[in-house]
């Protein structure tokens, strides 16, 4: 009995309670390679700097890509916004249109460009946003609709152009 008593006592003493770390993320493995990235500036570019002679308009270069196919790309035009979180996009506004841009978690630009002039080197590409996708941002994200309403609104994939830089210089 003493040693039944014993052996319990001791396997109640030696039980150690495991930590559980969460380390699930909803976040992509691209997107946490970011998080290892500082935003820097280097004689006023971001990214890779490249030569801004001969830049475009937004309109003039989705013209391009859009009737000759031709990807590569040095657009001008002001920053609209940049993304608050990592600073890992920005909207570029043009004459008469607006295109996000993404770095391909390359680099990060700082958060306070608003309203600067810029010329983004890179190349165009169509991208495809998955109807699930879609109904994600509608009802999670945007919270605008419900999920009836978004599954009737949201039945085909949606194919726009998106623009990646490999390099951003200011120019003012």
């Amino acid at each position: 009995m003493i040693i039944a008593l014993t052996s319990i006592l001791m396997a109640c003493n030696n039980q150690t309670t495991a930590k559980v770390t969460d380390t699930t993320s909803d976040e992509p493995e691209e997107c946490k390679k970011e998080d290892a990235l500082t935003a820097t500036l280097v004689d006023g570019f971001y990214g890779t700097a490249f030569d801004t002679a001969k830049s475009m308009s937004l309109e003039e270069a989705t013209r391009f890509y859009k009737v000759k196919g031709v990807k590569e790309a040095k657009i001008a035009g002001t920053i609209e916004a940049v993304c608050q979180s990592k600073g890992c996009w920005f909207d570029l506004k043009g004459n008469s249109t607006t295109q996000t841009i993404d770095f391909g978690h390359k680099f990060l630009m700082h958060k306070d460009l608003a309203g600067k002039k810029v010329v983004a080197h890179g190349s165009f590409y169509n991208d495809t946003t998955s109807i699930d996708q879609q109904i994600h941002e509608a009802v999670e994200d945007a919270k605008s609709m419900t999920l009836s309403e978004a599954k009737k609104k949201f039945t085909t994939p949606l194919i726009s152009i998106g623009f990646q830089a490999t390099g951003v210089k200011l120019v003012n």
